[in-house]
């Protein structure tokens, strides 16, 4: 196989896999709401209504926009969030999914302040990172916490502490080093 073949498959998986995965998550959502909708719909329409899924996943998402901008509907999702963040299995993948979207969201919390090269885990060896906040105790004063997450799966990694003078400089957005990070290096920046 050549080279100009095997660039060109791989140029059209990197861009067929986000939108297949995309579609199988917004078919099982439809399809999940659609299950539960079409008794109620052929109760009260007698018949089932096609799509009706698609158009409640909609509504589903605007209601709950509505609710998180006004005082009462930050109440209930706050207490809501809480009751998820308590259920054993559901609180590790919510937590993390959660983490990660405020982390890498426009309008969000930013957890991550920018992107790094720190040596990690052995001299000579760099690993990306995700500058968090400065450093904590006894460390000196121009010392940074750097969360250096694991390939494939950023919601695991590690928290390292470097000075300022031991890190380089990407030139990578957030989200361009999410990207590179969950794709283990194979979805790479513009220019790089």
């Amino acid at each position: 196989m050549t080279l100009r073949v095997r660039r060109h498959l791989t140029a059209g998986v990197l861009l067929i896999v986000p939108v297949a995965v995309t579609v199988a998550v917004l078919r099982f959502l439809f399809g999940l709401l659609d299950g539960w909708f079409q008794p109620v719909a052929a109760a009260l329409f007698g018949r089932e209504i096609p799509g009706l899924g698609v158009l409640l996943t909609v509504v589903l998402v605007w209601i709950t926009g509505v609710l998180s901008t006004n005082f009462a509907g930050k109440k209930l999702l706050e207490l809501f969030d809480r009751l998820l963040e308590n259920l054993p299995l559901v609180k590790t993948v919510y937590s993390a999914s959660k983490q990660l979207v405020e982390a890498v969201s426009p309008g969000g919390r930013r957890a991550f302040r920018r992107v790094v090269l720190v040596e990690f885990p052995k001299k000579g060896t760099f690993a990306l990172g995700f500058v968090t906040g400065d450093g904590v105790g006894p460390l000196p004063g121009d010392t940074l916490s750097i969360y250096v997450p694991t390939a494939l799966n950023p919601t695991s990694g590690f928290l390292v502490f470097a000075r300022e003078s031991d890190i380089l400089d990407p030139r990578l957005t957030v989200e361009e080093g999410v990207k590179l990070v969950v794709s283990g290096g194979v979805v790479r920046p513009p220019g790089n």
